[in-house]
């Protein structure tokens, strides 16, 4: 082929992408309420991992989980077999190509979170956009066991108070439902479930990294 003829299958790929970005988006719009298809970046990814103690047993969920990069990043950084849910088309297909070429065994559900039981998770992802939010933070209090940790890329969740927000470019917000009693929900001075006092940590509840 010459150089035109690649410049030229180049711009039709990246117009069917667009075509393809644009009608997914589309389709979604009754319960997305306008909300686009951001990925969130590696480098915020890695610094909300950083805080968090997870061994490969908990059960952990990515709301909106897009291409499902939170769900590669948690297998390769604690073996954690996460489940995401997405109902964009295309972010749904990425993820599974993506996760299938990466041999993560993540599950990817086609379906609205909304209509998922949250009981089932001990920590829960999200990077949701406003309008949803205060939806949200009302099943969290209906569905989530005390002691689920939340966390939430850039926007808070409305009427619950986070135990820390980390700042990387814009804030992400770690909750732990059903606690007021301190840092990580804990009395000072106690030990976590599933951490024991020599290091390390058990298939208890997940714990977030001191301060």
């Amino acid at each position: 082929m010459s150089v035109p003829e690649v410049f030229g299958a180049l711009v039709l790929v990246a117009l069917g992408g667009l075509f393809l970005y644009a009608l997914s988006t589309t389709l979604v719009l009754p319960k997305t309420r306008g909300a686009m298809f951001v990925g969130t970046s590696p480098r915020r990814i890695r610094a909300a991992l950083g805080v968090l103690v997870l061994c490969p047993g908990a059960r952990v969920v990515d709301l909106g989980s897009g291409d499902g990069r939170i769900l590669r990043a948690l297998w390769r950084r604690y073996r954690v077999r996460a489940v995401g849910y997405e109902i964009n088309p295309l972010a749904y297909i990425l993820s599974r190509v993506w996760n299938l070429m990466a041999r993560v065994p993540a599950e990817v559900r086609f379906r609205d979170f909304m209509r998922a039981d949250l009981s089932e998770y001990e920590v829960i992802f999200c990077y949701l956009f406003p309008d949803v939010m205060p939806q949200l933070a009302e099943k969290l209090r209906r569905e989530a066991l005390p002691g689920t940790l939340v966390v939430s890329f850039n926007f808070p969740l409305p009427g619950l108070r986070p135990f820390r927000v980390l700042n990387e470019g814009e804030p992400i917000y770690f909750y732990r439902l059903g606690n007021e009693e301190g840092e990580d929900g804990h009395k000072p001075g106690s030990v976590t479930p599933g951490r024991p006092r020599g290091g390390g940590h058990s298939s208890g509840r997940p714990v977030t990294r001191p301060l």
